[in-house]
């Protein structure tokens, strides 16, 4: 092979894998020949070489047909499957045109004529000759031709060619190879050794048993090379990734090195539209198309690649989290981004460069409205994603900025497609672009390292110093028949299709058994128990040979066991911060409420500003509706102001004073937060409704008058501290002149101020706030689903007629009961003020806190486990 690259010859390979591989093996003979300088070799994957010479034609004779690119191809079947009667059914067409694409190429590599195909009456049979057929036509009408057609219409190559002897050859491109007189390479051989057996508990256990392999021999020795097929790949390629790290490269564990160079590779590539700079591209070109919601528009804000430094993203973040209390739950871009600016104009000093980028972005879209073809499309794109998430660019590592490369390549091809794809809306294009991106396969070239990881059961061709074949169960090896789905089993057998049947996979895996143990002179074949109690055994077509039993090394995740192996610290329980300092502000109540559930949740909400983040909801969130509803009593009961107004008020003057005070409310909710014009309209005869049950309520009360509405913050003290709370509602009896203090609640209620540790005090810091004639507290429950007063009262008959007093928790009267609450409130607040924060949380605080990452609570204190 290194002869005839020197010669010039073009080596062909049956696949780019093994094309890659011959490139890096002369590569590395020039090296080791001491050369400084060498021509490029001229090694091909057969069906690109076919392609690259159609299109060298093409420049001399302009009248040849076009070949079709993958992108192409791919959506011309897509399009003759959905436009079949057959196909209109399929939920995802691209399943299918992708079985029938596999299967027209498999019939022309094994030269299967569509004649005998058509002979079949079976349903899938005829499927595929009509879909040929239509497919055949769309190529006439727009003078193009498929890949597969290439080797066909080839004519003689005038270069010199060589081609490598491997059992991957297609019937087709062999004979074509032997015709043209092309020169075969035989491959390399090494003397074997008895292969090596072994048997793994688990099929992480297998990956990390090859890695630790792979591991011991580099150490021993540096230039060690091995080739390593793990069948299914494509099933498990994160955890194979995550094995050989853990093995050959930890340091990609850090969130620093995440590029760095590791002695392995693994074969195959991922989809294209999972690499940073394309997936951020697609997320921006498809949330200018229609609406998105919130969640989509908050990962776009705060997408890395719209960030010129980390001031920007802080306040990319601080507007995220403005946006979750003021924005909708969905809207376009454009109403996004306008909210994001007005929100920007009164908040944030530090520009955020992410909404500047996206305004750019949209007005590029904007300026190309309607219906183009694609190359207009592509045109507009790159200038848009210049100006958005790429505008960072000159910030990419190596392998990102391949992945914009390539995406380049794609962009380009698209732009070739006029002619097919025709004229499309900017949603259409980009729908086109997302299906491409991801149907797209793409590796960031970094060298052909040490270890190479391969997915495909093939022979390698090249020597190695050691192979190791993982898979090698009774059940998967050889592998089991493949047939291709829409030939009939029985035609693909008459022509030769080894998967099609259990005679041709256990030829070829004999024959590949055979080469691969020439290959390299240390073999390894493994296989794994599959991970659910049950046992596997190595094939019996595997070599004779003693099994070593199960690896004991870590299995995924890695790092896990590499935290196990670390040294012991100090431990040390630190529940208590320093003392609050006069520069620092309570939240109210809610900062005494997060005390008594538990003192450390107390700390963080109020001193580490800890809380859980919003997110729009569709319509009005309950907290939303809850504002609404204190909105309007204050307009209802500033308009009353008596019991009696109430029971005297007329039914035509009641409605429309509820109407009135519905809508005030809404407007002034939606100056804040809008969630549209229909739900809107959905909340206003809801909140009607519980309004003028809740006016019911109040008419079987003991008469009053209502003293103070809403009168906005007080200031209460305890403990040294200050606390700002706001009474909803003060009433004056009017038999006795005494008074009552009530707080609207639109959720479920309790009398969750009782105890030593209550859940909420709320209750008892009003009433401390204003304890002279006080006779009963009370929340009052505004709920569609009942109306209710949960109170402490000295008598009965305040909130009902024949309504019973409560008993005090134990105390003769009300005053002393309010001795208790000073006490209670006094010794919270003190808690507060000297920084205690131990992790002690009552009985149900942990329900729904989300605290637990930061406070790192024992297990037997977590909610599950206090339920079971």
């Amino acid at each position: 092979m290194f002869d005839a690259a020197g010669e010039g010859c073009t080596i062909l390979a049956p696949n780019a894998e093994l094309a890659t591989a011959l490139f890096d093996a002369v590569e590395r003979m020039h090296v080791a020949a001491g050369h400084e300088i060498w021509p490029t070799p001229h090694i091909r994957d057969f069906g690109g070489w076919l392609r690259e010479r159609h299109v060298q034609r093409q420049l001399r004779d302009a009248s040849l047909p076009r070949c079709l690119n993958d992108i192409e191809e791919r959506e011309l079947w897509r399009s003759v499957i959905r436009a079949d009667a057959a196909g209109a059914g399929f939920l995802e067409p691209s399943g299918a045109a992708h079985g029938a694409r596999r299967a027209r190429r498999t019939m022309v590599e094994h030269g299967i004529p569509l004649s005998a195909l058509a002979a079949y009456p079976t349903d899938e049979a005829q499927a595929l000759v009509r879909w040929n057929r239509r497919f055949e036509e769309h190529c006439r009408d727009l003078d193009c031709i498929a890949a597969d057609q290439l080797l066909v219409h080839a004519p003689p190559a005038a270069e010199r060619l060589a081609w490598i002897e491997t059992p991957m050859w297609r019937p087709a491109a062999r004979t074509w190879l032997e015709a043209a007189g092309a020169v075969m390479l035989p491959p390399g051989e090494t003397a074997p050794a008895p292969p090596a057996r072994r048997r793994a508990s688990s099929p992480d256990a297998e990956l990390a048993a090859i890695a630790d392999w792979c591991r011991f021999n580099l150490r021993d020795s540096p230039k060690f090379r091995a080739w390593v097929c793990i069948p299914d790949l494509a099933l498990r390629r994160a955890r194979t990734v995550d094995a050989f790290d853990a093995a050959l490269a930890p340091q990609r564990f850090s969130l620093l090195a995440r590029d760095a160079p590791a002695p392995y590779a693994v074969a195959g590539g991922t989809s294209l539209a999972d690499f940073a700079p394309v997936r951020a591209a697609l997320g921006s070109l498809s949330a200018a198309e229609g609406v998105i919601g919130f969640e989509a528009y908050s990962s776009l804000l705060r997408m890395p690649e719209l960030q010129s430094s980390a001031a920007g993203a802080s306040a990319a973040a601080a507007l995220d989290l403005a946006l979750r209390t003021r924005g909708p739950s969905e809207a376009t871009l454009h109403d996004w981004l306008t909210l994001s600016a007005r929100l920007l104009q009164t908040g944030s000093p530090v520009a955020v460069d992410a909404v500047a980028r996206l305004q750019r972005l949209v007005q590029v879209l904007d300026a190309a409205a309607g219906r183009h073809p694609l190359s207009r499309w592509v045109a507009v794109w790159v200038e848009a994603l210049q100006a958005g998430p790429w505008a960072e660019r000159h910030r990419w590592s190596s392998t990102e900025f391949q992945a914009a490369e390539r995406f380049r390549e794609l962009l380009g091809s698209l732009a070739t497609g006029d002619s097919m794809f025709g004229e499309r809306s900017a949603a259409s294009a980009v729908r086109l672009l997302q299906r491409a991106a991801r149907d797209t396969a793409f590796q960031a070239q970094t060298g052909i390292p040490p270890i190479w990881v391969s997915g495909q059961a093939m022979d390698p061709w090249l020597t190695y110093d050691g192979i190791w074949i993982a898979g090698c169960s009774e059940e998967r090896w050889p592998p089991p028949p493949d047939p291709v789905p829409l030939i009939p089993v029985r035609l693909q057998r008459d022509h030769g299709v080894l998967s099609a049947g259990a005679e041709g996979q256990l030829q070829l895996a004999a024959e590949l058994q055979a080469r691969w143990r020439l290959r390299a002179p240390m073999g390894v074949y493994s296989c794994a128990d599959p991970g659910d109690g049950r046992s596997t055994h190595l094939s019996a077509l595997v070599p004779a040979g003693p099994v070593s039993q199960d690896h004991t090394g870590p299995t995924r995740p890695h790092w896990h066991a590499m935290a196990a192996l670390a040294p012991t610290f100090e431990r040390l329980a630190d529940d208590r911060a320093p003392a609050f300092a006069a520069t620092e502000r309570t939240r109210g109540v809610a900062t005494l409420r997060a005390q008594s559930l538990c003192p450390f949740r107390g700390f963080a909400a109020t001193r580490l500003a800890a809380e859980e983040l919003t997110r729009p909801s569709p319509g009005f969130s309950r907290s939303e509706r809850g504002i609404m509803v204190h909105d309007a009593l204050e307009l209802i009961w500033s308009e009353l102001r008596t019991s009696a107004r109430l029971a005297a008020i007329e039914p035509a003057r009641r409605e429309s004073l509820l109407e009135a005070s519905v809508a005030q409310a809404i407007r002034k909710q939606c100056e804040r937060r809008d969630p549209g014009p229909r739900w809107r309209r959905r909340e206003a005869p809801r909140l009607l409704m519980v309004l003028d049950k809740w006016l019911q309520l109040e008419q079987l009360r003991e008469p009053f008058e209502v003293e103070s509405l809403e009168q906005g913050a007080e200031t209460a003290r305890h403990g040294g501290l200050e606390f700002n709370v706001r009474i909803d509602r003060r009433d004056r009896l009017v038999s006795d002149g005494a008074r009552v203090l009530i707080d609207y609640k639109t959720g479920a209620v309790a009398a969750d101020w009782r105890g030593e540790r209550p859940d909420n005090p709320q209750l008892p810091i009003y009433a401390l706030l204003h304890p002279e004639d006080l006779v009963a507290v009370a929340y009052g429950k505004v709920d569609a689903g009942e109306c209710t007063f949960v109170a402490e009262a000295a008598r009965g008959g305040i909130f009902k007629a024949r309504g019973r007093p409560s008993h005090l928790e134990g105390q003769p009267t009300f005053g002393a009961l309010l001795g208790l609450w000073s006490r209670r409130i006094e010794s919270l607040a003190a808690e507060f003020a000297t920084g205690h924060a131990a992790v002690a949380p009552s009985a149900h605080a942990c329900e729904g806190c989300g605290l637990q990452p930061l406070c790192r609570i024992p297990s037997a204190l977590a909610p599950d486990a206090q339920d079971s």
